[in-house]
């Protein structure tokens, strides 16, 4: 090493032709991490469709379901249920600015509503819903690219947020939908929550014709109900009112009649 006054002059060398190619190095690498933008040309909401159907179609194909474009859904029927992941952009997507969306994983069943219809006299259908959210409440759905409750196309890699949509469907959407398999097992599930699924609980075993378990069941819960009618029974526009009273009332009638007549 050679000392100049200021430095020594090897070191000086060596520093001005290793530190430019050691940020041509970094520039590589992240050359290497740029966001890779798929179908970018496309509005928003047809780009969000795209790549459902390029990266998702495949594998819910396989567990029979079927892509219902005009509800940016995929949908399987089961004997008593249907399974539905479904998806929705948000409002102010714009272009390649904003381009964000959210996804549900939900059980319906047309049958119970009819069944239930039927069997209560209802004057209308209450809608087919059973169980279901936003995956940002599904169990064992990883958050990954996941922010605020949106995936975002703009900021994230569309290859990789896209394959981690697909690998959480296959584990948590899938498992999910085992619990909606059949009757037994749906009221497995939804006994973890049996004030909230009371209803439901009930009428999946008179469905079955197991009147006993119904009754059982509904005497082991009814506290909260009685609880609420005489919190909030008077006031006809209160939520307990308005939501829950009238369908744990005609259950009610229903089990009590039965257990009179057995």
């Amino acid at each position: 090493f050679r000392w100049t006054g200021n430095c020594f002059e090897t070191a000086t060398s060596h520093m001005q032709t290793v530190v430019p190619n050691s940020m041509k190095n970094l520039f590589d690498i992240f050359k290497n991490k740029r966001v890779r933008h798929l179908h970018a040309n496309l509005k928003p909401g047809e780009r969000i469709d795209k790549l459902f159907v390029d990266f998702i179609l495949s594998t819910v194909e396989e567990k029979e379901f079927k892509y219902l474009k005009s509800k940016r859904e995929f949908k399987r029927k089961t004997y008593f249920f249907e399974h539905h992941i479904n998806w929705r952009g948000r409002k102010y997507n714009e272009g390649n600015r904003s381009v964000q969306f959210d996804i549900s994983i939900n059980v319906s069943s047309t049958k119970y509503r009819k069944w239930e219809t039927e069997f209560y006299n209802l004057e209308q259908n209450l809608g087919t819903g059973i169980d279901g959210t936003r995956v940002d409440y599904i169990e064992g759905w990883e958050k990954d690219y996941y922010e605020h409750g949106w995936y975002d196309l703009v900021k994230f890699d569309n290859v990789d947020l896209m394959e981690k949509i697909n690998e959480n469907i296959k584990n948590a959407g899938f498992n999910f939908f085992e619990h909606y398999q059949s009757l037994d097992l749906a009221i497995t599930e939804l006994k973890k929550f049996p004030i909230k699924n009371l209803e439901f609980i009930i009428d999946f075993y008179l469905i079955q014709d197991k009147w006993q378990d119904a009754y059982d069941f509904f005497e082991s819960n009814k506290h909260w109900h009685e609880q609420q009618e005489k919190s909030e029974g008077s006031n006809p526009k209160s939520q307990y009112s308005m939501n829950r009273r009238k369908p744990f009332e005609l259950r009610k009638e229903k089990l009590k009649n039965w257990a009179q007549h057995r």
